[in-house]
């Protein structure tokens, strides 16, 4: 990697930050280079932690699973972290909703979906500023967002909520705006992500590699021109997936079948080629999880690790096993794998990556964490909440609601929900209670039948969010809690979605749909005051959820 290509977009190093960057490089063992490859992270529920730091890691990734995520221990967590490292650490999260990817207190700003039906691009970059502000607060520096993923497939499991929208024109209004506004500072980093494109496929690369089946031509106008609007923002870097691009290799001259399939981690052609080479990205490149079925599936582990990085990529993100993986790459290097040329290249962009957000000139201190949760961040999260919720349909004509047109509800809720993004908040009792307050009267288990009912309203309000612990966003019986009776023909009825915007795919003929996005609290007090009619839909869906039938607008 050439010193001018430091001093370029999108590190704009200066000529101390070049030296050090190269001093520093040249000075590190063979094995504190291979040890710069790697993000590492605690994994959950693990008996016997793992030392992450024993391997001398170029970065760590906290999650927020446990109650004890609090911003205070998190932000404790990654400053012992960072005085025991021997070089300043990248520290990673999802804060794809806001600062409550980081810690559990954090402010749950908003989806990107619901960011994108505001209709606001302003709304975008202050969301992405919040991500910055909440983030840096606690010690974080590199944000894995935002998702440039279209929706184009709306069986697809995993994007979901966490796309702007299913047209390039939308995630690059969008966007863009959020990584200027997670950049702003120069503090932290973003990563637009999962390269070369999710939302084709209706599989989740979790479970298996999935495939981009657009031919080239296409791509090049929608994922393509995304992600050179990101790299004309500035964007620092970009995740490569497990998602296999078999046009391009196609277009390349080659028909192997297999070599076709090659998911992004593991692509040279991808990730040089064309990411690099055509598209001219000069960031930095990781990996999504290496757990992830999607890679493992391609070959043995100590095979995989190696060729990760030697096709391209620069970070190595977890480890299945700390020590094993550790060995793994560094046999590759030993073993020609990844020559040493290689192996300089990506340890460069990680010191430059550092360098960048100013970490190799004072470890940071402890900053405050009042903003955090802070009133101004909930405003915001309120009107992002306010101006996103969308009213998909409403042909019987039941809104407004009021306790004395609909004084007896029957509320039907599910709120098994595993997403690492929203708040598990479909459980029921927060908007029953917010029905109480309004004068409803509420039941949760009522027989209906077809005539002689002492119901007035039925009101569904489930969340089906992307998770990395469900098979699909569809609804089971269970979940749904009597949906196969369709109440719709008995007595007034209508649909709240806290998460998938495509339920009208299962339900075509519910005849009132609101999308809201998110299961948030926040969010649930504005869909409740639309319904009331004391606020209008504002919100605009950045995606068809009617999913194309005729049948579904009727």
């Amino acid at each position: 990697m050439k010193d001018d290509q430091l001093r370029q977009k999108p590190f704009y190093l200066s000529e101390f930050d070049v030296s050090w960057v190269k001093e520093t490089r040249d000075g590190l063992s063979l094995e504190e280079k291979v040890g710069q490859l790697f993000v590492v992270v605690q994994k959950p529920f693990s008996p016997e932690p793992e030392d992450l730091l024993s391997i001398k890691p170029g970065g760590v990734h906290l999650f927020a699973f446990s109650p004890d995520a609090t911003k205070i221990n998190q932000q404790a967590k990654i400053a012992n972290m960072q005085s025991r490292s021997k070089l300043p650490l990248l520290v990673t999260g999802d804060l794809e909703s806001g600062g409550f990817g980081g810690a559990v207190d954090g402010t749950n700003l908003g989806m990107n979906m619901q960011v994108a039906a505001t209709g606001k691009p302003e709304l975008a970059q202050a969301f992405g500023k919040g991500i910055e502000v909440e983030g840096s607060a606690i010690g974080f520096n590199w944000v894995f967002g935002p998702v440039l993923d279209i929706n184009y497939n709306y069986q697809n499991p995993i994007v979901n909520t966490r796309a702007f929208g299913d047209t390039p024109e939308v995630v690059e209004t969008y966007a863009i705006p959020v990584v200027e506004g997670v950049q702003e500072t120069g503090r932290m980093a973003a990563c637009v992500k999962h390269w070369p494109g999710d939302g084709m496929d209706d599989r989740d690369q979790h479970k298996v590699l999935t495939v981009n089946g657009m031919p080239m031509q296409q791509w090049r106008e929608t994922y393509g021109r995304v992600y050179r609007s990101a790299f004309e923002a500035g964007v620092k870097s970009v995740m490569s997936a497990h998602i296999a691009l078999p046009a391009y290799y196609e277009e390349l001259g080659i028909h192997d079948v297999r070599k076709q399939h090659t998911p992004g981690s593991l692509s040279y052609e991808l990730n040089v080629k064309l990411l690099r080479e055509e598209l001219g990205f000069n960031g930095l490149i990781i990996s999504d999880a290496s757990a992830m079925v999607g890679m493992t599936s391609w070959g043995p582990r100590h095979e995989i690790v190696p060729q990760c990085i030697a096709s391209g990529v620069d970070m190595f993100l977890f480890t299945a096993d700390l020590k094993y993986d550790f060995e793994a790459m560094l046999q590759g290097v030993n073993d020609g794998i990844i020559t040493e040329e290689r192996l300089n290249e990506a340890v460069t962009r990680v010191l430059a990556l550092k360098a960048s957000l100013g970490l190799h000139l004072e470890r940071p201190a402890l900053q405050d964490l009042a903003c955090v949760g802070s009133d101004e961040h909930v405003s915001l999260a309120q009107e992002i909440a306010r101006t996103s919720v969308t009213l998909v349909k409403d042909t019987q004509n039941v809104l407004p609601i009021s306790p004395e047109k609909h004084n007896r509800v029957l509320l039907i809720a599910s709120g098994s929900e595993g997403s690492l993004f929203t708040e598990n908040g479909a459980g029921g009792s927060g908007f029953e209670q917010m029905l109480v307050t309004e004068g409803f009267e509420v039941v949760r288990n009522y027989h209906l039948k077809q005539e002689e009912n002492d119901i007035d309203l039925v009101i569904y309000v489930t969340q089906k969010s992307p998770s990395f612990m469900q098979n699909s966003l569809r609804m089971s019986p269970e979940e749904a809690g009597g949906i196969f009776t369709w109440y719709s023909t008995y007595v007034p009825t209508l649909f709240i979605s806290l998460g998938n915007p495509y339920t009208l795919y299962e339900m075509p003929t519910m005849p009132t749909m609101i999308n809201g996005y998110n299961a948030s609290a926040i969010v649930q007090r504005e869909i409740l005051n639309c319904l009331l009619g004391k606020q209008p839909f504002i919100g605009t869906s950045p995606v068809d959820a009617f999913c194309g039938s005729a049948l579904a607008r009727l």
